[in-house]
């Protein structure tokens, strides 16, 4: 997000009209790599914002490097739970701020075993309680073979979602297949006996990254708005398993993968006028 803080505002401004209620910032640890904190600048940006339209964000967590050295973690969860006390972070389930989880198979050898990784997610759940008055409500983001997988068991997640949920056959498929896609990862998780919040793609395109595997058909702003519309209609027919009442969207801007919601030169805000459009009737 935000080549700018002037573009920041307008993607800002852009969101809120569209009806989504917050964003997932990809985290990156400043020691992860050399000049790794610049991918840090779009939550900077949005948190600079001096109005931020009741438009929130949360963070996705990444696995290994991305969560800086091992030996510093109790700093790093510092300014974890310092941001969790934003006000423009995401609760749910009352006062629980929401963290995703990505490749977490890398946390056991980036820890150094199953018991130091549950610990340090065990000191997070802690030091967040302790400063923020809330236990964080901790989503994996897996794919379905992962179900059963070692990390899952030491970390103790709270929820299972995705960070996209793709096919792994075909080539150029239609965009209806994605969302049956979609709808398999849910079911997936669900007979598992998790808790789930639904990935809903706004589209997968991985051909500008040489990704292989199948690639979809670009969404229509409508097609679009439908898939969320099912998420969130299977998050309210599956309340028990889905108390954080939310969907995640791929993506905001990840155009060179594919999915994507914010304003674009050949269709502008046309997408988000569908998703409000579709809010608007199913909030009626």
């Amino acid at each position: 997000c935000g080549d700018s803080q002037e573009v920041m505002d307008r993607e800002i401004a852009f969101a809120k009209a569209g009806g989504i209620s917050y964003w997932a910032f990809c985290y990156y640890h400043p020691k992860s790599w050399e000049q790794a904190d610049a991918y840090n600048y779009g939550w900077r940006r949005f948190l600079a914002a001096a109005d931020k339209k009741g438009l929130r964000f949360c963070f996705i967590l990444q696995g290994g490097k991305h969560l800086g050295p091992a030996n510093e973690w109790g700093t790093t969860l510092s300014q974890f739970t310092d941001l969790f006390q934003n006000s423009a972070y995401q609760r749910v389930c009352g006062n629980r701020p929401l963290l995703f989880v990505f490749t977490g198979e890398k946390l056991i050898s980036h820890f150094g075993s199953a018991e130091a990784a549950a610990s340090a997610f065990k000191a997070l759940r802690e030091a967040s309680k302790k400063n923020c008055g809330g236990d964080p409500y901790i989503v994996a983001q897996i794919w379905p073979h992962q179900i059963q997988a070692d990390f899952l068991k030491a970390i103790q997640f709270d929820a299972l979602s995705a960070y996209s949920a793709p096919g792994d056959k075909g080539e150029n498929e239609p965009y209806a297949k994605l969302q049956e896609m979609n709808r398999w990862y849910w079911e997936q998780f669900k007979a598992a006996g998790c808790e789930v919040v639904p990935l809903v793609n706004a589209g997968w395109d991985g051909r500008p990254r040489n990704y292989t595997g199948a690639w979809y058909q670009h969404a229509t702003p409508k097609e679009a708005a439908n898939a969320i519309n099912e998420g969130l209609d299977w998050v309210l027919q599956n309340s028990a398993i889905a108390p954080a009442k939310t969907v995640l969207v791929y993506a905001w801007n990840e155009h060179d993968e594919g999915g994507w919601l914010c304003p674009t030169l050949d269709e502008g805000p046309a997408r988000l006028d569908a998703i409000k459009a579709m809010q608007d009737t199913f909030h009626k």
